[in-house]
């Protein structure tokens, strides 16, 4: 377990969600329910499956953000996430292993550090739009092992 202070970096919402080959937004397919990947190359993004060759390509124009809602979905297909769990009665999801790595650091942290030259009141890093649930302390080994959960997943 990371016992170090946690420094918030500059990743935000819109940062830690785009998809890369080499750490794609993981999805469920949308025929067969397997794990999916959303890869972005250039200006098009692909939906692809691996187990039933699912395959969806489109320009990546748009993205739709769903992040309040029950069941939270990749932002250019609306897939549902793969990297999804209960903990504590609410529901933790990640996009991809990086945002899986960046809450682990962020929860196992004793010391958070919020950067000083950043408004926090416009701030829409990352951090700053963590539910009040996972910052808990009272919630940390819980989040850690729902956390453990879906690393497995990947």
């Amino acid at each position: 377990m990371n016992e170090q202070r946690f420094q918030e970096n500059k990743e935000n919402r819109l940062s830690i969600s785009i998809p890369t080959r080499n750490d794609p937004t993981l999805v469920c397919c949308p025929k067969c329910q397997s794990k999916a990947v959303v890869t972005l190359h250039n200006n098009e993004v692909r939906l692809s499956c691996p187990s039933c060759g699912y395959n969806q390509a489109k320009l990546a124009e748009h993205r739709i953000f769903y992040w309040g809602a029950e069941n939270p979905t990749d932002s250019h297909f609306g897939a549902n996430l793969w990297l999804q769990t209960d903990c504590v009665g609410e529901s933790l999801w990640a996009f991809n292993k990086r945002h899986l790595e960046y809450l682990e650091d962020f929860v196992s942290a004793k010391h958070r550090q919020r950067n000083p030259n950043v408004d926090t009141w416009m701030s829409s890093l990352l951090a700053s739009r963590l539910p009040k649930w996972m910052k808990a302390a009272k919630n940390r080994e819980q989040v850690l092992k729902a956390i453990a959960v879906l690393k497995n997943k990947i």
